[in-house]
């Protein structure tokens, strides 16, 4: 008699442990597919999205290269750069309002008149498959 109440607390103690253990190995389970759901969505996400950003060349003859480039993953489309007027440079070429492919860019020619200017803010506006309307702004130094 006593080996059969042994081993039915054996095999109670034994079903709890089982029980505690897929409860947690399941709530385990939810959590990961939360976080695999989020990360599935955010790079959804990021496949419309396009990044504008900017850099600063200087050529042989000392002009100066505004490189813009989409650094996102979707086609910039209708992008403007808006550089404001000012009595240190002049605008060469702006190609702008133009459509750009990811990880493709376009150069805006500038010519330095006063040497002590020294960084413009560069405004860009663009649309994408994430948005309709996208403003940035970034400092660029000159």
């Amino acid at each position: 008699m006593t080996s059969i109440i042994i081993s039915i607390i054996a095999l109670l103690f034994s079903l709890f442990t089982y029980f505690k253990h897929d409860k947690k190995i399941k709530k385990q389970a939810a959590l990961l597919n939360t976080y695999q759901l989020e990360k599935i969505e955010k790079e959804k996400e990021e496949e419309k999205r396009a990044i504008v950003e900017a850099n600063v060349l200087t050529d042989h003859k000392g002009r100066k290269i505004i490189k813009v480039y989409n650094k996102g993953k979707s086609l910039a489309k209708d992008v403007k750069v808006i550089i404001p007027k000012s009595n240190g440079y002049e605008i060469i070429n702006n190609p702008c309002p133009i459509d750009i492919k990811p990880q493709i860019g376009i150069e805006i020619t500038l010519i330095v008149l006063n040497s002590s200017l020294n960084k413009i803010e560069v405004c860009f506006e663009w649309q994408d498959n994430f948005k309709e309307k996208n403003i940035d702004s970034q400092m660029i130094q000159i």
